[in-house]
């Protein structure tokens, strides 16, 4: 039995390679929402090449932490995250890192699971110097504020409105076709009242 017990992973990846396309398909979050819904944001630096795990199917990534945003509590005694792990087929929203620049930091939110960081194609994932000026501080200081009572709320279609006096109405990708449009760019969705949440720049104020 054991021999054919071996095979059986190699079965199963090779199920998954020949068998048709499934595009893996998402909207994208604005960036408050990806902070907001994830146990971990981090700035890191991609120094390991692909590894993958035929037995779960998942590939794993070295990476070198530079910071962390968000996943004090979630990660507990542990100080550091080494790997990054995700689904070993696109197919299947894994993800595949591109860049060959191993001191590139990227900006990464993701999911904690056994004490182990996962990603796929639907997580927020930029390189940390493509992210406006906006967007870092929301990362590093002011997205925060908003995920207790405040919510980014999609419109991709006419008509949208608001259920809520909480929500933010997120036209970016109605208006501009992108998801990383103006709203996405500059803007955080913030309390101003008790019960209220509006849209707040987080551009520099010009002098």
């Amino acid at each position: 039995m054991a021999p054919v017990a071996s095979l059986v992973p190699g079965i199963l990846l090779l199920l998954w390679l020949t068998s048709p396309s499934r595009a893996c398909t998402c909207a994208p979050p604005h960036p408050q929402t990806a902070f907001c819904s994830s146990d971990l944001v981090i700035r890191a630096k991609f120094v390991g090449t692909a590894e993958v795990n035929h037995t779960s199917l998942h590939q794993r990534y070295e990476i070198k932490m530079t910071k962390m945003y968000k996943g004090f509590q979630a990660l507990g005694d542990a100080a550091d995250i080494r790997f990054v792990y995700t689904p070993a087929m696109e197919s299947v929203c894994g993800y595949f890192h591109k860049s060959q620049n191993r001191s590139e930091e990227f900006l990464i939110a993701g999911k904690l699971r056994d004490g182990l960081l996962h990603i796929n194609t639907c997580s927020f994932l930029a390189p940390w110097h493509g992210l406006s000026h906006a967007q870092r501080r929301g990362f590093t200081k002011t997205y925060a504020a908003g995920c207790e009572e405040c919510t980014v709320f999609p419109c991709s279609s006419i008509p949208c409105k608001l259920e809520s006096d909480t929500h933010c109405l997120w036209t970016d990708q109605l208006l501009q076709g992108s998801e990383k449009g103006f709203q996405s760019r500059h803007l955080a969705c913030l309390p101003r009242e008790p019960g209220m949440c509006t849209w707040q720049s987080l551009r520099p104020r010009m002098a």
